[in-house]
């Protein structure tokens, strides 16, 4: 009999991360009983940030799920055993349990802050069972905030090479992408472009939007494009402030979460089959470094990218530019417009111009899976209890 074998009565989403765990430590207690792990599989990486979780479960997919879905998928594709945790206490548990063969603990910046002000939790001379310090890892998707761990930036991972001296990771969007069909330019008949917006805030003169609704206008009249997005209010907005954000928005613009989807956010099959439709995919300023442009250029719609910042002197110094997408900022057309903000003749002429020059699907280097490997690979297998000793004495 199995005491271990994995339990699949679970068939709500919620509990898909438990069978997960079940099922990789059942595979893992039994290949080192038999002796046949296979690359890596010996090798724990324990998750207890929720940012992973969350999107098991059929959560929102933003930015920082994107982020750990791909990290997921690099872990298992280099054949570690991931095991989640649903908080740090509980990450406390499993290691005792598997103490050595846990690599690397990856766990939020606020998770790590409290565990080094919380005596059971880091491994002291006088807590012995404690998490080393050394081990946790925590994905932070900005650069503000970065510094959190106590033992300095290196042990913080970042989605974009910040060159800063952070540990970039970076993300993959090929795995999501190549689920959803390359459609060709000659079927993009209504030759729509969709906006990036997820609240019709953005819109609002007081959030400084990027473009006008004149701008807008003149775009649609001029180009003969029509522009959707699926935009929804913030639930803190009074009806006063919704009712500024709707009157903000151009007459030229659907917003479909309004109309088709009657106020619900569109599922990934409906983003996908919204963007992938497009003959572009048009930036509002906000939110920054969002991975909705990779997601476009791999199904072949270009971005258009305001410009928010630059130097007056000297507008075509990309040093200078802060840009909505920094991390897009070196590449051009026709994958990437640049436009400064409020250029009514720069937006025409790039709405026009994405309009007529298509392109195919376009995966930065940096961001294909196997480069997202190789870097996940090196994280994992670094001598981070070395390093932090290193840490240590320098600052004696």
């Amino acid at each position: 009999f199995d005491i271990f074998a994995p339990n699949d009565v679970y068939t709500s989403s919620n509990y898909t991360w438990i069978t997960r765990n079940q099922r990789a430590i059942h595979a893992l207690l039994r290949c080192i009983e038999l002796g046949d792990c296979g690359r890596n599989q010996r090798k724990v990486v324990l998750i207890s940030s929720h940012d992973f979780i969350s999107p098991l479960q059929g959560g929102y997919i933003g930015g920082e799920a994107v982020w750990a879905m791909s990290t997921l998928q690099a872990l298992e594709n280099l054949g570690y055993t991931p095991l989640f945790a649903s908080s740090i206490e509980a990450a406390l548990n499993i290691h005792t349990l598997f103490g050595n063969l846990i690599k690397v603990v990856l766990a939020t910046p606020e998770q790590i802050h409290y565990c080094h002000h919380h005596a059971p939790c880091i491994k002291t001379l006088e807590n012995p069972a404690g998490i080393p310090s050394w081990k946790f890892l925590s994905q932070h998707f900005w650069v503000a905030g970065a510094d959190i761990n106590p033992l300095g930036p290196k042990w913080t991972l970042s989605p974009e090479d910040y060159h800063a001296s952070t540990t970039y990771l970076g993300y993959s969007i090929e795995p999501q992408c190549a689920k959803h069909p390359f459609i060709p330019f000659s079927q993009r008949t209504s030759k729509q472009v969709y906006i990036l917006a997820k609240f019709l805030k953005f819109f609002h003169p007081a959030s400084s939007p990027a473009w006008s609704s004149e701008i807008f206008d003149a775009a649609a009249d001029e180009t003969g494009v029509r522009f959707i997005m699926a935009a929804r209010h913030l639930p803190e907005e009074t009806e006063e402030q919704k009712a500024r954000s709707r009157q903000s928005v151009a007459k030229s613009i659907e917003n479909v979460s309004a109309g088709r989807l009657r106020g619900e956010v569109p599922t990934q099959e409906q983003f996908y089959g919204m963007l992938g439709r497009s003959v572009a995919l048009v930036g509002m300023g906000n939110p920054v470094l969002s991975p909705t442009p990779y997601d476009a250029l791999c199904i072949g719609v270009p971005f258009i990218n305001p410009i928010l910042q630059w130097d007056r002197a000297n507008p075509s110094d990309r040093t200078k530019w802060r840009t909505q997408h920094d991390a897009l900022k070196d590449l051009s057309a026709p994958y990437v417009y640049h436009v400064r903000v409020g250029d009514r003749d720069g937006f025409v002429s790039a709405i026009r111009a994405a309009k007529e020059n298509p392109i195919e699907s376009y995966v930065p280097e940096r961001m294909k899976m196997k480069s997202v490997e190789e870097r996940m690979r090196k994280i994992v297998e670094w001598d981070w209890k070395k390093e932090a000793e290193m840490v240590v004495r320098a600052r004696e």
